[in-house]
């Protein structure tokens, strides 16, 4: 069954921007937390279980907000809104690029049977989430302010233009305590400044747990008992939302 929402969203917009309608929905996995908390290793390693391309969407920020942080500015929520939003248009860009490629592994080949990637990005306020979700309206950048040699973010791919309501997208939260990642943090920093950064963070976060579409996973473990529960967690999530959402 065509999801409604996406119906309507195609008649506003470019068709050929998303998987067709009447196939199966493509997937947009966020893979979030604070500073210090595994996001990128944990979201490449879900990635790789999956069978899915995987970003880190730092390096999606707009030019100007690069030249914003190289020059010791702190980003506003102004900035942020396009970041997101092109975090969100480059995941359906890649979807669509599987789709058209028949690079789409089915659940037979240890894939999810739809075209889907993994994006890490900390996503720390439900308001940035819902931004991911497509439920605030954000526009990404025009051309000329997108990531400088970025493959994925491309004027050619037309990822200034938003993406539909097709993209379903879902979160694997990365939880630990407030001291263990900061002994993470202390370790790979070796700097006051990362301490004051995970603070920071920890203020600003609002945890995600309890909203819909949302998993997590305590990466208080080993490396390889971390990775079992999140690629874990993310299957049950998966298995649950895309029969519920596809009905």
């Amino acid at each position: 069954m065509v999801h409604a929402a996406a119906v309507e969203e195609f008649e506003k917009k470019d068709v050929e921007l998303t998987v067709p309608p009447g196939e199966p929905r493509p997937v947009l996995l966020v893979v979030m937390g604070p500073a210090s908390c595994g996001k990128s290793t944990i979201g490449q390693q879900v990635a790789d279980a999956l069978q899915l391309p995987f970003i880190d969407g730092d390096s999606l920020h707009p030019k100007s907000n690069v030249d914003k942080m190289s020059n010791g500015i702190p980003l506003t929520d102004d900035d942020r809104l396009p970041w997101l939003a092109l975090i969100r248009s480059t995941a359906e860009r890649n979807c669509k690029e599987q789709w058209d490629e028949g690079a789409v592994k089915s659940k037979a080949q240890g894939g999810i049977g739809r075209p889907g990637i993994v994006i890490g990005c900390s996503a720390l306020k439900k308001w940035y989430r819902d931004i991911l979700r497509g439920h605030v309206e954000a526009i990404p950048p025009p051309t000329d302010d997108l990531p400088p040699n970025h493959d994925e973010a491309t004027a050619e791919k037309k990822v200034d233009k938003p993406a539909t309501s097709n993209l379903l997208t879902l979160f694997l939260y990365c939880h630990g305590s407030p001291e263990l990642l900061a002994q993470r943090i202390a370790a790979r920093k070796g700097h006051f400044m990362g301490a004051r950064m995970l603070e920071s963070q920890l203020a600003t976060l609002q945890d995600p747990r309890g909203e819909e579409g949302v998993a997590w996973v305590d990466i208080d473990g080993t490396e390889e008992v971390v990775r079992e529960r999140a690629v874990k967690n993310t299957q049950r999530l998966i298995a649950a939302e895309l029969d519920e959402k596809d009905e």
